[in-house]
């Protein structure tokens, strides 16, 4: 089973040793915990890893940003340390160079494997829900087209599409987005593809019970109600993997609270699927992607 790297080694252990073929895994946060940011790490790790490898991203919220994979892809190949702000930019800019040390040849080089990578990633928009089962055909369409068909299966902000296009709700729409979750479970299972659902978080809890006391009616703390994924029940019962992402505050203690770590970009994994003694992980986002603290 091919396992795919997301840059940083607590994550990956947190992952059980990273993000595997034929396994889907939901992964969920606020606004800014790092959900598009890690799909677009792994998307390069995977496009990468091999040249047969073929990476498609449904995406939804027009998040995906092809410049800044080749941004991660510079300065990771530079050894570039610099933060990353809100919106996935570096702080710096846009004046990461190329690694020229050889000069012209060293430049082109690094072109041709760029275009290599860029052409192995596919992004399709989203509009609609029905948008993303026409996705899914063309992925389909891949497998037959491509030996390896695609390794790697990204759908970005899904259940925020349903929710808006059928209410929370609706049966309808809970109905078609556990079709979508069984639907991308299989493709994960016989296609052998790595399947990554990102979702948002909303008060679900208060949604689904409107006017009853949530914490009583759900039996989580008041902190798990508000990190409640959208529409939580109909994609959990899918997914292999259930991990939630927040971004901590610019100045946090670790759990042992023997050293302070003073950066706003440090992010806590959260691993809720399948239940793990350790479960917890941080990692921070720098330039060049996603690396440990």
């Amino acid at each position: 089973m091919q396992v795919i790297s997301t840059g940083s080694r607590a994550l990956d252990a947190l992952l059980l040793g990273g993000v595997r073929r034929g396994l889907l895994y939901c992964v969920f946060g606020a606004s800014g915990s790092g959900k598009t940011q890690l799909c677009m790490q792994l998307a390069l790790n995977s496009a990468m890893a091999s040249k047969s490898a073929r990476v498609f991203i449904v995406d939804v919220k027009g998040d995906f940003r092809p410049e800044r994979i080749i941004d991660i892809y510079k300065a990771r190949m530079d050894g570039g340390e610099g933060k990353v702000g809100e919106g996935g930019r570096s702080k710096h800019g846009n004046n990461t160079h190329m690694n020229s040390r050889d000069g012209g040849s060293g430049y082109n080089a690094d072109i041709n494997a760029i275009i290599g990578i860029m052409d192995r990633i596919y992004v399709q928009r989203a509009y609609h829900v029905d948008d993303i089962f026409s996705s899914l055909s063309y992925v389909d369409s891949m497998y037959e087209r491509y030996d390896h068909g695609v390794s790697f299966l990204i759908v970005e902000d899904s259940p925020s599409l349903f929710r808006l296009e059928y209410g929370s709700k609706s049966a309808e729409g809970h109905l078609r987005l556990m079709r979508l979750m069984h639907d991308l479970a299989l493709r994960a299972v016989l296609r052998n593809t790595a399947v990554i659902v990102t979702n948002g978080v909303a008060s679900s809890a208060r949604d689904e019970h409107e006017g009853v006391d949530a914490t009583t009616v759900t039996g989580l703390d008041e902190e798990e109600v508000r990190e409640r994924q959208i529409m939580d029940r109909s994609v959990s019962m899918f997914a292999h993997f259930k991990v939630r992402l927040e971004r901590l505050s610019s100045r946090m203690k670790d759990e042992e609270g023997m050293r302070a770590i003073v950066d706003g970009s440090v992010f806590r994994a959260t691993l809720l699927q399948p239940l793990v003694k350790s479960n917890k992980a941080l990692f921070k986002i720098v330039e060049r992607g996603i690396v440990d603290i």
